[in-house]
């Protein structure tokens, strides 16, 4: 009866460390795929930055100053929907070693002191967030046919809570303007409340469950 004891005492201990180490290695995973999700996140924006400063480079110095023009209208635009009027994009246009080359930089006014930082540096992701959404619609705007609706997945991920609303009513703004439709994949509640039409998917015994909200 004793080694039985034993025996069921071990097991126990064996499956509280078993739980314990499962819960740890749970974290570690979780950990683990929210950093490549940031990661993916980061490589998109700074993708939708490189098409742009390709299109600058492919086009002729008249074009391009067109270009910067709307791009750097289109980008302030957007930032001053969701952060208020001291915000706004700048575009600078240079030649490297023969080749032109173009960076983008946000600009904010703090009491009169005005405050230039490159767009991937910025205020922790959301105003990234926000300028890569307003170029992508400029690159779909002008790549795709005007039927086409512009897919955005997780749109304004790093804004902070107070800004998501006025992310929504900005993307329903384009959408009004332009005569494009938007599909958004999104977490946020406050995001797909602005939207016409939202449906929610939930998983019930495995299986995958789409209803209208």
């Amino acid at each position: 009866m004793e080694r039985i004891n034993e025996l069921t005492q071990k097991l126990d201990r064996a499956k509280i460390l078993l739980a314990e180490t499962t819960g740890r290695l749970a974290t570690l995973e979780g950990i683990r795929a929210t950093k490549e999700n940031e990661a993916r996140t980061k490589n998109r924006q700074a993708s939708i930055l490189e098409i742009v400063a390709e299109a600058f480079r492919l086009s002729s110095e008249s074009a391009r100053e067109e270009a910067r023009k709307a791009v750097e209208s289109a980008g302030t635009e957007a930032l001053q929907a969701v952060f208020g009027p001291e915000f706004s994009l700048q575009v600078e246009l240079s030649d490297r070693g023969g080749r032109p080359s173009a960076e983008f930089f946000v600009a904010s006014n703090y009491g009169g002191v005005e405050i230039v930082t490159p767009v991937m540096d910025s205020r922790g992701g959301g105003v990234v967030d926000v300028v890569s959404l307003a170029l992508r619609v400029l690159v779909a705007y002008a790549t795709t046919p005007a039927q086409a609706p512009i897919v955005l997945d997780e749109p304004g991920k790093h804004l902070s809570e107070g800004y998501s609303r006025a992310l929504g009513e900005l993307i329903r703004a384009i959408s009004e303007e332009t005569g494009r439709q938007f599909v958004v994949v999104t977490h946020d509640p406050r995001l797909a409340e602005v939207a016409d039409v939202a449906y929610t998917v939930g998983m019930e015994n495995g299986v995958s469950r789409v209803a209208r909200a």
